[in-house]
């Protein structure tokens, strides 16, 4: 059967053209091919796609795309109905990657919304299939990361939510596969759902040991995402804790035995996600507490500021600058489109500081507290930052 895999260099596509290709004849769709592997055709979502010669001689389609931000009624909606029009024309059958919540009457957030107004097109078809996994767990899915990374901790805040559905990716490309193979006497919708368990024995499982949790008030998260709506801890952002909060597994027929049992905790790559939020914390620390003791600590930044020869206007001017300057850069650090440019500002203000005291007050660094001698470290947490890919 030829089958076009649109997504497969994503986690959940990847898997599903590895389960796949060796008795298929697969095409992968997507801005990018899979390194080594020759049929591939460019499909973008955010433009218009020759549909009509894509789908020349293809059997079966399996659309695998999906986003956890951005533009999720053009990469969701728009583009997916564009293709199964062309889909249906030709009376290829489909195979549609969704997730459990879309076929609610009202989906909690964007992404399940617009994956529920691709799903119900796509009921009235009798050759369409579509599947409705779970949170997917696995090596290389952004979930598990996410929770690989919590799972480091040595305390585990863990939010007060209902049992999470879950479904492990050998488990869900096993269940497409068998979708492929009989594909008539498949059901309309599948949804692809584990047994039921809690959020902190999928943690343990990541984990590998025993750990300390404290079970976090869901209000403390509400509180936070109203203040910050568009915040985000890796994945964990408000339409996740939306979902967590209102989306159980327990209101699900399990298909598949617990997730957390095909989890080896061996293959999952530790990150520095968080040691990299500490580190931004403390930095933002130190140049927001440098602007307001600057200010606060009037008297001492005068002197300073006439150890190194500036007249006492120009020294008024430079403290409430400096000041400022400081505060500024401790909260843009935390700006992830210009974090980049941030850092280096800062690690150029702290060079250009540490040269100017060091020629015109010397003295400091043999300060006790380490007034200059602490300027190293900071500027290599920095440099580390700086040269960090996210």
């Amino acid at each position: 059967m030829r089958i076009l895999i649109l997504g497969a260099t994503g986690f959940i596509g990847n898997a599903i053209f590895h389960s796949l290709v060796a008795e298929h004849d697969v095409c992968i769709g997507g801005r990018k091919p899979i390194d080594g592997y020759e049929k591939w055709e460019f499909i973008d979502f955010t433009k218009e796609n020759n549909w009509e010669k894509i789908l020349n001689n293809v059997q079966l389609v399996i659309n695998a795309i999906g986003i956890i931000d951005g533009d999720f009624e053009q990469i969701q909606t728009t583009s997916p109905l564009k293709l199964y029009e062309a889909c249906i024309k030709k009376e290829i059958r489909i195979i549609n990657i969704s997730a459990v919540g879309a076929e609610k009457e009202n989906p909690p957030i964007p992404f399940l919304k617009t994956k529920k107004m691709a799903d119900d097109f796509l009921l009235s078809y009798d050759k369409a299939r579509i599947v409705y996994p779970g949170i997917v767990l696995g090596k290389g899915a952004q979930s598990t990361q996410f929770f690989a990374e919590m799972a480091q901790l040595p305390i585990i805040p863990l939010l007060n939510s209902k049992n999470p559905p879950a479904i492990h990716i050998s488990q869900l490309t096993r269940i497409i596969k068998n979708v492929v193979e009989d594909f008539d006497n498949s059901p309309k919708q599948i949804y692809a759902v584990s047994k039921a368990e809690s959020l902190l024995k999928i943690l343990i499982a990541i984990r590998g040991k025993k750990a300390i949790f404290f079970k976090t008030p869901s209000f403390l998260f509400k509180l936070f995402f109203a203040v910050f709506p568009k915040a985000s801890i890796g994945i964990f952002n408000k339409n996740m804790m939306i979902m967590l909060s209102s989306i159980s597994a327990d209101d699900y027929k399990p298909i598949c035995e617990e997730a957390s049992l095909k989890i080896n905790s061996s293959d999952l790559i530790k990150s520095s996600y968080f040691p990299m939020i500490a580190a931004l914390l403390a930095i933002s620390f130190i140049w927001i507490w440098s602007g307001i003791s600057s200010l606060i600590s009037w008297d001492e930044s005068l002197n300073m500021m006439k150890e190194i020869g500036a007249n006492h206007q120009y020294s008024v001017l430079f403290i409430y600058a400096g000041s400022m300057a400081d505060i500024v850069l401790g909260i843009a650090v935390f700006g992830k489109k210009w974090r980049k440019q941030i850092l280096l500002f800062q690690l150029l203000f702290v060079l250009v500081y540490t040269i100017i005291l060091s020629v015109l007050a010397p003295h400091y660094w043999l300060h006790p507290l380490g007034v200059l001698s602490k300027n190293i470290p900071l500027i290599a947490l920095t440099y580390y930052l700086f040269q960090r890919k996210d």
